[in-house]
């Protein structure tokens, strides 16, 4: 991969995008649920995520599978990253709200940072009201696993402006302004973050996922 700053892989048509060679395997597993659980081989997922220089890449998710004995349930694990039903993970779904929502223009004429089309703006849209009712607590979980990463610093020197939010752009005119600003927020401190302490926001959506039930004592 190139390391021009912002340069896409190279645009692929609608029809050969799915059966693209992956760039990069990436292996997810927990602890073991229980006793009568045993490995039961991996499920594999091919799943749009963020890069190194936050180019779009494609990936091959390898998640552990397990098989309870007595019952024969079986699960997989799932990184916080991984939306269930869905090609792209959470990072590029938080950045690119984030730059729609925190924009001054419309969503058809918000600028992808690859040149590729995809995800289409209706899409994006999708995204926005399937992660509103968790809007709020994902950004109090997002700023406690920020926070205490960035400590013994405070979070403010890590966010541009001292922390000051930048202006509510778009978010304002949705049709839910609250979780939508929440959405900007939480894509606005993740990538100030991930930039400041070199870490990607996979990372620390997973750290924000472990601080869940901490920060929102009232939710599972």
């Amino acid at each position: 991969m190139s390391g021009t700053k912002w340069r896409p892989p190279p645009p692929l048509s609608a029809t050969c995008e799915g059966v693209r060679k992956p760039d990069v395997i990436m292996d997810y597993a927990e602890e073991r649920p229980g006793e009568d659980w045993h490995a039961h081989g991996v499920t594999l997922k091919h799943l749009w995520v963020l890069g190194e220089r936050k180019q779009r890449l494609v990936g091959r998710l390898r998640r552990q599978r397990w098989l309870r004995a007595v019952t024969k349930e079986t699960r997989h694990d799932r990184p916080a990253w991984d939306v269930p039903n869905s090609a792209f993970g959470l990072d590029i779904m938080f950045v690119l709200l984030n730059v729609w929502l925190g924009g001054l223009v419309g969503l058809l004429h918000a600028q992808w940072p690859w040149t590729a089309l995809r995800p289409s703006r209706r899409t994006v849209q999708r995204w926005a009201a399937r992660l509103a009712p968790d809007a709020g607590p994902w950004l109090v979980a997002i700023r406690l696993a920020c926070i205490e990463l960035a400590a013994p610093r405070p979070l403010e020197e890590n966010l541009p402006t001292g922390g000051i939010p930048p202006p509510v752009g778009r978010s304002r005119r949705h049709s839910n302004p609250a979780s939508a600003s929440q959405l900007r927020c939480s894509g606005w401190i993740l990538q100030s973050v991930a930039r400041a302490l070199c870490m990607p926001i996979r990372t620390l959506l997973t750290e924000a996922r472990r601080r869940w039930t901490t920060a929102n004592p009232t939710t599972r």
